[in-house]
């Protein structure tokens, strides 16, 4: 009955019915640039329009061959593979999680750590075989460089230097929660992370970039599920011996030298751009290599005006 009453209201405003199915086919062509259909509760998050609304696009979409529905979920193409692709990386994401909870477990050992989010393709249960486990950390102020280097000693000699179960490309002080990039792709990036230690910080970081609710209304805070809540002893002993003059000064050095080095690997472009790419200051260490963030755009754009 709703639906129905629905369909009667949006055709007295077709103009703004329109409006409504394009908003909901938009969500389908950004997920489809990663092939992972998604299921009318996933839809309905990343919307704006009411469900018994939702019901009625989707079913209108569907008939005009628009998207397609397989198995519960809904695609831009008749293709199967695309869903069972789908269900494998979400198995794959259960098996990767208990591995991040492992590492994560190991790494908040180490000093000034004072969150660990999962962000990338594991925080959306879409894990393919090559892909890595991203890790967001947070730490102290005027120490995060050297928790990048506690991280970097861990992956180099325990890890041997792989990144597959520990990528920690985004690295930011606790007193710089805020994102200064506000794009579609930042704020499901930032919806999707999965708190496992400093669920305060989790909940900070969601109140410092409410503008994200702007592009996802719907989406709600993840339930708490820490590893710990407590401070290893370890890390309150690593701690002590930088609680000095000499962590300040080692801080800074390791800046400097991250800068320094990565000037000379890498493409100068990379550092015209720390939104999108490589942004080293005393608060932040981003290293994004790849042009995933534009690519993503512009595929998107490119995707809507092709079901214009």
């Amino acid at each position: 009955m709703a639906s129905e009453f629905t369909m009667v209201t949006a055709r007295s405003n077709p103009l703004n019915w329109e409006v409504k199915k394009r908003d909901t086919l938009n969500i389908l062509v950004y997920s489809h640039i990663f092939q992972y259909p998604l299921s009318e509760k996933e839809i309905f998050e990343r919307g704006k329009i009411e469900a018994d609304e939702l019901v009625v696009c989707l079913s209108e979409l569907v008939r005009e061959r628009k998207i397609f529905l397989i198995d519960n979920f809904y695609c831009l193409r008749n293709d199967k593979t695309i869903i069972e692709r789908r269900k494998n990386r979400n198995n794959r994401a259960l098996k990767y999680m208990k591995i991040a909870r492992i590492v994560t477990r190991i790494i908040i050992n180490f000093p000034y750590i004072r969150a660990v989010f999962l962000s990338g393709s594991i925080s959306k249960d879409c894990v393919d075989p090559d892909s890595d486990i991203d890790f967001f950390i947070i730490t102290e102020p005027k120490r995060l460089w050297i928790v990048n280097f506690f991280c970097s000693c861990f992956r180099r000699f325990f890890l041997l230097n792989q990144s597959k179960f520990f990528c920690y490309n985004y690295l930011i002080d606790s007193k710089h929660l805020s994102i200064d990039e506000r794009s579609l792709y930042t704020a499901i990036e930032l919806k999707t992370l999965v708190p496992l230690f400093g669920y305060k910080y989790y909940k900070e970081m969601a109140l410092e970039n409410s503008w994200a609710a702007d592009f996802f209304p719907r989406f709600s805070l993840l339930p708490d599920k820490d590893v710990t809540k407590k401070q290893s002893f370890i890390q309150k002993v690593l701690e002590k011996c930088f609680n000095n003059d000499l962590g300040e000064k080692m801080d800074k050095w390791l800046l400097d030298y991250s800068i320094k080095k990565r000037k000379r690997k890498f493409n100068p472009i990379l550092f015209e751009q720390p939104n999108y790419y490589i942004d080293l200051q005393r608060h932040v260490a981003k290293s994004h290599i790849l042009a995933k963030y534009p690519k993503i755009m512009n595929s998107y754009t490119q995707g809507i005006s092709e079901i214009a």
